[in-house]
């Protein structure tokens, strides 16, 4: 780069590391708003209002279906909504004026039990703050691409538990167009890593300041798993492949319906009705809470844990994803990955109370790691989500995530294969960027899906 490139490009790193802080800040903000409304609608209006226990049957029935018409009404609005789950986690970004209906409709989902997860809408709220950054920053387009997607990395840390995981999910995203040089992204990646690394200060915290509490993903007191077993290598292909299965099938349906049907107001209205006749059928026949089938599954999963019948976790198997493709499907707003990480922890458990001696810390980390590379098609990030998610205990299973994550996106991309799937990749690069090959891609949708029109 010359002198004037390599000015522009600090400058860029500059306003990332500033921006990384308030973004997150917001991305925070945004999800402790989602988690107030939802414990007033679950939790206290039940107790306080009706004075019940739990939500009645036509209670659950009720607040699925009015995120229906909440979202038809923001469907509405600039931006229709922005983009569904049945493209993928999308990194295309808008301007917050055309985000906003997305971001509306994300939250009416997930405060009222749709099964989809937060990523998708923090994603938005980085990238929208980042145009923002990049505007204000006045520089030419490379930077200003630059920093826009820096804003989506800051954001998306805050419910993957660090930069780390997120940036390595960015990486796998752009790395997968093969439309440049590998020698240019760590020059685009690397403002995001660095704002998504100031942005884990408002957890941490600095100084005198403790930081804020992080609501993420999380799979605790798992048992310390010893050594690799022969037979656990042939079990954890066996998961890989039931997990990878099981999330194709419900995001190929939801896929289907979405492009079809999806986004209409009457569809809306019986998709939300459906996810929550589906809970409250579960609930009634095992007797286990209805958050184990609504919502996304990050605050579900200790329960999860703790399920030792293997008739309820196939039930919650079943229930979890036939209310995750009917999500997608409808044309809720919301993101696809929690989900598919929550079926795959759930796989896990069932593999480990059928199967003796198979170690549920080795099964979960194989279930969470199939899940997340046959969803998103990113085997790399699916081996350090799991391995992150068991911490040390599952140390020693490392090469088995390693293994399943493999498993799973092969099966996944021969999937694509047949059904004739071209991955999505960036739009090509305009000249004269930052390293003089070509100026950076807006990355969009690492599911491999591609971007498809939206129904709304």
């Amino acid at each position: 780069m010359n002198k004037e490139q390599n000015r522009a490009y600090l400058v860029a790193l500059l306003v990332a590391a500033l921006a990384g802080l308030p973004i997150a800040a917001v991305a925070v903000a945004f999800d402790s708003v989602v988690h107030g409304l939802t414990t007033l609608f679950w939790t206290d209006i039940p107790k306080d209002l009706l004075d019940v226990s739990e939500p009645p049957w036509w209670y659950v029935l009720l607040l699925p279906t009015f995120a229906g018409l909440l979202t038809a009404g923001a469907l509405r609005l600039p931006g229709h909504g922005g983009h569904s789950p049945a493209e993928g986690l999308s990194l295309a970004p808008l301007p917050p004026r055309l985000a906003a209906g997305g971001i509306l409709a994300a939250a009416a989902a997930l405060v009222f039990g749709i099964v989809l997860g937060p990523e998708a809408p923090l994603v938005a709220i980085g990238l929208a703050l980042g145009t923002v950054a990049a505007r204000l920053a006045r520089q030419n387009q490379v930077i200003s691409s630059i920093i826009t997607f820096a804003g989506g990395f800051a954001a998306i840390s805050t419910v993957f538990g660090g930069p780390l995981t997120s940036s390595l999910l960015l990486f796998e995203a752009v790395a997968a167009s093969g439309k440049f040089a590998s020698a240019m992204l760590p020059r685009f990646l690397l403002p995001g890593l660095l704002a998504a690394g100031v942005g884990q200060l408002v957890f941490t915290g600095v100084a005198g300041w403790s930081g804020v509490h992080e609501t993420a993903l999380d799979l605790p007191n798992l048992p310390h798993y010893g050594s690799v077993r022969v037979v656990d290598i042939p079990l954890s292909i066996l998961v890989a492949l039931v997990v990878a299965a099981i999330v194709i099938a419900a995001r190929r349906i939801g896929s289907i319906g979405f492009h079809r049907i999806g986004g209409r107001l009457p569809v809306l209205l019986a998709g939300g009705f459906s996810v929550g006749l589906i809970a409250w059928i579960f609930h009634e026949a095992a007797d286990r809470p209805l958050s184990l089938v609504l919502f996304s599954g990050e605050t579900s999963t200790p329960q999860v844990l703790a399920e030792t019948s293997a008739a309820v976790l196939v039930g919650v198997v079943v229930a979890k994803a036939l209310a995750y493709a009917i999500s997608i499907g409808a044309g809720f707003r919301g993101g696809p990955v929690f989900p598919a990480v929550f079926l795959g922890a759930a796989m896990g458990v069932l593999a480990s109370v059928t199967f003796g001696g198979y170690s549920i810390t080795a099964a979960v980390a194989v279930g969470v790691a199939a899940a997340t590379a046959a969803g998103l098609r990113t085997p790399f990030t699916g081996a350090l989500l799991a391995s992150l998610l068991v911490g040390s205990a599952g140390a020693n299973a490392i090469p088995l995530t390693i293994i399943s994550a493999v498993v799973a996106w092969l099966a996944a991309m021969a999937v694509a294969g047949r059904q004739g799937d071209q991955p999505a990749t960036p739009t090509e690069p305009p000249p004269d960027g930052p390293s003089g090959q070509g100026a950076q891609p807006q990355p969009q949708d690492p599911s491999g899906q591609g971007a498809q029109p939206n129904r709304a």
